[in-house]
């Protein structure tokens, strides 16, 4: 009897797993393909299959990104000598991550107050654009400082400056792009906007 509740339990944990890999696949494929086709990323990102209408070129990137990544955590642990163990592996990617996650959050809320007095002053609440987004600036930074803060072991130690120099290397291509097309920035989001 304990046998088939432990099969089920089992199923139920495969089938639940693997309905969350999928669709973290297809969410994180469609920012992928939303922003080749709004010109931040390539535009051949963002074509789509020309019978079937799927982002295939989108959902073939982030797979091969994602399988790069894994590859390269399986391939350090070889030569480290240390054990491949899939929990390990979730939580370095994971906390990698989510530094990269806190980072957007955080800059989403510093931005916010000056995005309404610039675009939609006559909108504009000091208590919901300006106090709560300092507030959950403020919120943001205690997560971001334990997962950020010196004397980790490796790899986390190496974590902040990893995300440091995606930041560096993101900003450093926005301005470019802007530079390129000036309109891009007052753009991004209308092709979503206008469906």
């Amino acid at each position: 009897m304990l046998g088939a509740a432990a099969f089920f339990a089992y199923l139920a944990g495969m089938t639940s797993t693997l309905g969350a890999l999928i669709a973290g696949t297809n969410s994180q494929a469609r920012l992928v393909f939303n922003a080749g086709r709004e010109g931040l990323l390539p535009a051949w990102i963002g074509k789509v299959h020309a019978e079937r209408k799927t982002p295939m070129n989108a959902i073939m990137l982030f797979i091969g990104i994602s399988l790069v990544i894994i590859l390269g955590w399986a391939i350090s642990n070889l030569v480290g000598g240390k054990a491949m163990d899939p929990v390990n592996f979730f939580a370095e990617s994971s906390t990698m991550g989510t530094i990269l996650v806190l980072l957007v959050y955080l800059f989403a809320n510093l931005a916010l107050p000056f995005y309404y007095r610039k675009y939609r002053p006559s909108e504009f609440r000091s208590v919901r654009h300006g106090v709560l987004p300092i507030l959950g600036a403020v919120a943001i930074i205690v997560p971001l400082y334990y997962l950020a803060k010196p004397g980790q072991p490796a790899p986390y130690s190496w974590y902040p400056y990893i995300a440091l120099v995606i930041l560096v290397v993101a900003v450093l291509y926005s301005i470019s792009l802007v530079r390129k097309d000036p309109g891009l920035a007052d753009r991004v989001g209308s092709i979503v906007a206008d469906e």
